[in-house]
């Protein structure tokens, strides 16, 4: 059996902005992704006019260098961004064999939104990719949502993924990836690498909740499915107590633009022996089964515990 973990609601109310801090290196590995800001040196044998002297990226992501002319270099790495200069030299010399040397570089903030354990602005280095920046942020939150947003200003390159949108009065690309993909390992090119200033929205998941008489009572997430069904959710509930009240038990459900939650009443005893129909639940709905002794039921105090997460525990679903 899983074990539970306590469901705590994150409340951001402001994420400061980190001015972005110069850094001088002695060395980057090859892999380096280069950014905006960064500052490079060239080795070029036999080639005076670039031999030696230092470029910086300007903010677009381009950099103007003489013979060469203005060339992208934001979003590929050191060995990438040789080979293209070598490419583009080859034209006026026979062997170019260029070496590109960071010697100043701009700290590389992430900020990682919702339901992580550790939200906020993160420093990465190198090739971070999305799990790992994730794993960087306290790793997801039991009630976190499967599909995570990433956005990301233009002057790194779109984004890698299916169906990215550019909003071009912001600058940026914005796309969706499928954690649960990444985690069962059915596409693992959807962890991508994630860049400087890159925006990582992480949504709460969709929930349906049982509470009262069940084995296992809590919040159940819904993944990639838009409802469940009673007998589905009492499964991952591991079934009645035996002081069950079947016939009293009532759905909870805030329809929108209600003020109140509407309360329907349902028969799981007669549900459960096929005598009438399942019912599906949706997001956000309480499935309450009240004790079969209790006279009263405070259903003001079972919304409550739901709205504010207090002693609820969330479990991954479907």
């Amino acid at each position: 059996m899983r074990q539970p973990v306590i469901f705590f609601l994150a409340l951001i109310l402001a994420l400061p902005l980190f001015p972005q801090s110069k850094v001088t290196l002695q060395s980057v590995s090859e892999g380096y992704v280069l950014g905006p800001g960064d500052q490079f040196s060239l080795e070029i044998p036999d080639l005076e006019e670039l031999n030696g002297k230092v470029h910086r990226i300007d903010g677009d992501g381009t950099v103007n260098l003489p013979l060469v002319g203005r060339i992208k270099a934001a979003g590929m790495t050191l060995s990438q961004f040789e080979a293209k200069l070598d490419e583009k030299l080859s034209d006026q010399l026979k062997e170019p064999h260029i070496t590109v040397t960071v010697t100043e570089t701009l700290s590389a903030p992430v900020t990682v939104l919702g339901s992580v354990n550790t939200p906020g602005v993160h420093q990465i280095k190198g090739n971070e990719s999305l799990a790992e920046v994730i794993s960087l942020a306290g790793g997801l939150k039991p009630d976190a949502g499967y599909l995570v947003t990433v956005t990301r200003k233009a002057g790194y390159g779109t984004l890698p993924l299916k169906d990215v949108s550019e909003d071009k009065a912001n600058n940026v690309f914005t796309g969706t990836v499928n954690m649960t993909d990444i985690i069962d390992g059915k596409n693992p090119a959807e962890n991508i690498r994630v860049m400087p200033n890159d925006v990582i929205t992480v949504p709460r998941a969709k929930l349906v909740y049982v509470i009262g008489e069940v084995k296992r009572s809590g919040g159940f997430t819904l993944e990639q499915h838009k409802s469940v069904s009673i007998l589905q959710v009492l499964a991952l509930a591991e079934g009645l107590t035996p002081s069950a009240a079947k016939n009293r038990t009532i759905i909870m459900r805030q329809e929108p633009g209600a003020a109140n939650r509407t309360e329907i009443r349902v028969d799981l005893g007669k549900i459960m022996s096929g005598k009438e129909n399942d019912v599906a639940l949706l997001p956000e709905d309480i499935l309450f089964v009240p004790n079969s002794i209790a006279r009263q039921i405070r259903l003001t105090a079972i919304q409550t515990a739901v709205s504010t997460g207090t002693g609820i525990l969330i479990w991954r679903g479907l």
